[in-house]
C-alpha cells in the first residue's frame, strides 16, 4: 500500500517500515516481548521515522495485522498503548481509524502523574521543578541570543506581553500560559520544553481551583511586568538575570495561584 510520507511524497510498501518485510522479521525476533507492545513499539518508530504530523492517518487495524503477519487483537491492544501514552488517537465512524496525535505537554503530564502518585510525591515537589526548569528554559534562551543564534525578531516579540486588550479571566490565562510555552520553545531544548509544559499543567490543573477568583488588575498587572523584565533580560541576552526573574516570577505565580490555600501544596499528585 502506497502513502504519503510528511513531505508529501508518495512511498512504495517496499519502503513502508509498516509493511516492510524487516517488520515481519522484527516481530519473529522479539516473541520474547508481548506482541502488542512489539506492534507499538513498531508503529511509533514508523512515526518517527516518517516525520508524520498529528493527524495523519495510519494502516487500518486489519491492514497492519496483515503486513505485520500478526492477529487483528494483538494490533488492537498495541494501538491503545500507543493512544494511552498520547502518541495515537483512535477516530470513530466513517472514515475513522488510527492517526497520529498531537503531542502535548498536557498528555505526557496526565501520563507521568500516574508515576508521581504510587511514589506518594506531593505537589510542593513539582512546584519546586517548575520552578528550577522554567529559570533554565530563560537562561537557554538568553544564551541563544548572546551567540546570535535567535534571528527571527518575531521570535523575540512573542516574549512582549499583550495584556491590554484581555477583558476575560480566560484570556488572561491563555495568555501567561502561552509566554511560558514560548519561552521554553526559545530555550530550545525539546525535552526541557517538554518536561516544563507537562510539570506546569500538573500543578494549574490541581491548584488553579485554590485561587479565591478571577485574576483582579493588580494580580495581571504584577505578572505582565514580570514578563516584560523577563523578556528583556533574553533579549538583551542576560542568562543570569533572565533565570533569576523566571524563578521569581514562578515562585510569586505560584503565591498567587494558591491565595490563603497553601496546604495544596501538600496534597498528593493523584492521576486523573
Amino acid at each position: 500500500m502506497a502513502k504519503s510520507s510528511a513531505n508529501g511524497m508518495a512511498k512504495s510498501s517496499a519502503d513502508d517500515p509498516i509493511s516492510n518485510l524487516a517488520v515481519r522479521r522484527a516481530i519473529a525476533a522479539t516473541r520474547g516481548e508481548k506482541v502488542s507492545r512489539t506492534v507499538a513499539r513498531l508503529v511509533a518508530r514508523t512515526i518517527a521515522d516518517d516525520r508524520l504530523q498529528p493527524g495523519a492517518a495510519l494502516p487500518s487495524e486489519q491492514e497492519m495485522a496483515n503486513n505485520f503477519g500478526v492477529g487483528r487483537a494483538s494490533v488492537r491492544e498495541g494501538l491503545r498503548l500507543l493512544e494511552a501514552q498520547g502518541l495515537v488517537t483512535m477516530r470513530q465512524g466513517v472514515g475513522g481509524g488510527p492517526s497520529v496525535a498531537e503531542p502535548t505537554g498536557a498528555a505526557f503530564g496526565d501520563t507521568m502523574s500516574m508515576y508521581l502518585q504510587v511514589n506518594d510525591i506531593r505537589l510542593y515537589e513539582v512546584v519546586e521543578a517548575v520552578i528550577e526548569m522554567e529559570g533554565l528554559a530563560a537562561a537557554l534562551a538568553a544564551d541563544k541570543v548572546a551567540r546570535g543564534e535567535i534571528e527571527d525578531p518575531e521570535e523575540l516579540e512573542a516574549l512582549e506581553p499583550h495584556t491590554d486588550d484581555i477583558t476575560s479571566n480566560r484570556e488572561f490565562i491563555e495568555t501567561s500560559v502561552g509566554f511560558h510555552d514560548h519561552l521554553r520553545q526559545l530555550a530550545g531544548n525539546y525535552i526541557l520544553a517538554l518536561m516544563g509544559s507537562a510539570l506546569a499543567h500538573l500543578f494549574s490543573d490541581r491548584a488553579i481551583g485554590a485561587h479565591p477568583s478571577d485574576w483582579n488588575d493588580r494580580e495581571r498587572t504584577v505578572f505582565a511586568d514580570a514578563h516584560a523584565q523577563i523578556g528583556r533580560a533574553i533579549r538583551a541576552g542576560d542568562a543570569a538575570t533572565a533565570r533569576q526573574l523566571a524563578m521569581d516570577h514562578m515562585r510569586d505565580a505560584v503565591s498567587m495561584t494558591l491565595g490563603d490555600n497553601p496546604t495544596v501544596l501538600q496534597d498528593r499528585v493523584d492521576w486523573k
